[in-house]
Parts: structure tokens; sequence; C-alpha cells
């Protein structure tokens, strides 16, 4: 009879969203219909507050973290991020209202977001893409009954996109397609990806035996000349996990996620480990050497 393979616990790893909760956003739609439904006095100053937001010019991305301690400041001013919608969006017949954080690695950067597309595909925790104009800053209460504030942004342009695009966008990408088999248990290392944040390596394991084989990707370990850097938790991404245990006949693919490397050329080495059902065989670590130029 054939042993029991080993257990191996694998980490629970759950992100600790911060929530922040602030009053309805209905009071931004009540204030937006009061100013439609005014006097003519009232028109006559929005019109001129739209010429003034039309005559000012797009915020330089240097000063995008300092509007987020003076929004009043920065209203008019055209702005252009990318972000985390981190509570469900609130919708009516005049549009769809989103609170977004623009740093969503960080859980940072609270911003109200309102587009006139109550049809607009959205949900929680999607990333999006906003192009609006700053119209001033909204202040709610949180759950302990603290004043908080936060831009308040009408959207002109909102485009759902991946985690890559709105949090890590790929700086470099070496292509490596380079296969491992020991007894029939195939390691591929497709590709790795070099970002400001983070570095990404793309795996593929393929079970060509008749047990179940396990693949240690949390363990896995990616050397750059001499240092060692292990995996990293991310949660929030979206990007396809390994399965530890992947049955017979089975192909998993996944990404390891790595802390970003400053130094993004010379040998980089991915160590990683497989195993068995079948304890008679004997499985060496599967050892990547890649020259990055």
């Amino acid at each position: 009879m054939i042993p029991e393979s080993p257990i191996f616990y694998v980490k629970v790893r759950r992100v600790v969203r911060k929530s922040i909760v602030i009053f309805s956003l209905f009071v931004v739609l009540l204030l937006a219909a009061c100013g439609e439904s005014g006097s003519t006095n009232e028109a006559s100053v929005e019109a001129n507050e739209e010429t003034e937001a039309n005559s000012k010019e797009v915020l330089a991305e240097e000063d995008f973290d300092k509007m987020y301690s003076n929004p009043k400041e920065y209203k008019g001013y055209e702005v252009e991020f990318t972000g985390q919608v981190f509570v469900d969006p609130e919708r009516d017949d005049s549009g769809v209202y989103l609170q977004v954080y623009a740093k969503p690695e960080q859980f940072e950067q609270n911003t109200i977001v309102a587009y006139e597309d109550s049809n607009f595909d959205v949900k929680v925790d999607d990333f999006v893409k906003v192009i609006g104009i700053v119209k001033d800053e909204f202040e709610g209460e949180n759950l302990m009954g603290g004043t908080i504030t936060a831009p308040f942004i009408e959207a002109t342009s909102i485009e759902v996109v991946d985690y890559i695009t709105a949090v890590a966008p790929t700086i470099k990408e070496v292509v490596v397609d380079e296969t491992i088999d020991q007894h029939g248990m195939e390691v591929t290392l497709q590709k790795i990806e070099f970002a400001e944040v983070e570095t990404r390596v793309y795996m593929k394991i393929t079970n060509n035996t008749n047990e179940t084989v396990y693949f240690d990707g949390f363990g896995a370990k990616l050397i750059s000349g001499s240092t060692q850097y292990e995996t990293k938790d991310n949660f929030g991404s979206g990007l396809p996990e390994i399965p530890f245990n992947i049955l017979a006949g089975i192909e998993a693919e996944g990404v390891l996620t790595y802390p970003a490397i400053e130094e993004q050329s010379g040998t980089f080495t991915l160590h990683a480990e497989g195993y068995s059902d079948n304890w008679e065989l004997d499985f060496k670590p599967y050892v990547f050497e890649v020259e990055v130029e």
C-alpha cells in the first residue's frame, strides 16, 4: 500500500478591507437636483462654474496626491487615475455612483465618482480607469462618527480594466517557455514580468501521471544575485493561483507573485518543488535558470 502523502498547510490569506462608510451618495444627487431646478441666477452660477472648470488644466501627476488634503483647491481640474471599487455601486435614473480607492494596494485615497450612465457595468472589487473633473469635496461620517472627506469626481469616462493595468503595469517581460519533466509531472516556466511594485512568474503544471501530484507554489523561491525572494500575498488581484494538488490528467496554470526587484537583468533562478502520491518516485527540485538582458 502506498503511504498517504504529507499534509501541506496552506496559509489562509485574507486582506482586511478598510471599510469606510460614507453618508448616502444620494446627498450628492439631491444637491445636483436642487441646482438643476433652481432659479435663473443659480443656473448662471453653474454656467460660470462650468466655464471656470473648462478653463483649468489637467491635474499634474505629481499634484494628484495633494488633492486629497484639500479637494476644494482643485475644483475644475481634470484628473485621470486608476483604482478599485470597494463598496457596491449605487444607481438611479441619472447614473452610477462609486467609491474608489485610487491607491488600492494600500487601501488609500477614497474617491467619490459619479458617472452619467446608470447601465454602466461595474461592481465591487472591479478595477477602473477614470477620467473626469474635480467637482467638489464630499464630506460624510464613518461608523465611529468621525468626519471624513473625499474628492468628488464627475467622470466623463470610466473603463473597467484588469489588475495589472490598474496597479502593476508590466515594465519588462521575459518569455521563457522552458519545461522540466520528472516522472510525468511537467513544470513549465512560461514567462517573468517585472513591474514597479512586484514581480510576476507565470507557471503551468501538467500531470501526465495516474496519481495526484502536488506543487508547492507558496514555497517557490526566486533568486537574483545573492538575494532570495519569497512569494507574497496577492489576494485581491484576481490573478490565477496554481492549485496545490493537481489530479491525474489535469493541466493547471497560475501566477506566483514576488516583491519588486530593482535590478531587472542578470541571472534569475526559480527553485520550486513537486511531489506525488507515489512515494517510490524520487523528485528533485525544479530549478530554472533564466538570463535576463
